[in-house]
């Protein structure tokens, strides 16, 4: 730590951090800062896109994480667990 003595009297000191104007935390830790993050509860572990929402590649509404069907389609009835659900008829 420095310490610089203005003529003044008036003490500033330096201790290496910068002051940025956007707040750079991460709340949920999906590695999106909080100021852009759209989804700020992603769950541990889930891959998310540049806006902090967990991805959902085959587009059914179950996120990649816990999708254990990964390549229904979005137009097919699926269960919580990215399956799809028979149609009784």
């Amino acid at each position: 730590m420095f310490k610089y003595i203005l003529p003044l009297g008036i003490f500033f000191i330096i201790s290496g951090c910068t002051s940025t104007s956007k707040d750079m935390s991460d709340g949920d830790n999906d590695g999106i800062p909080t100021y852009k993050d759209i989804c700020k509860a992603t769950p541990k572990g889930a891959q998310v896109n540049k806006y902090g929402c967990a991805l959902d590649k085959d587009f059914d509404g179950v996120i990649d994480l816990y999708d254990k069907c990964p390549n229904t389609t979005a137009s097919e009835l699926v269960n919580q667990y990215g399956c799809t659900i028979k149609r009784l008829k």
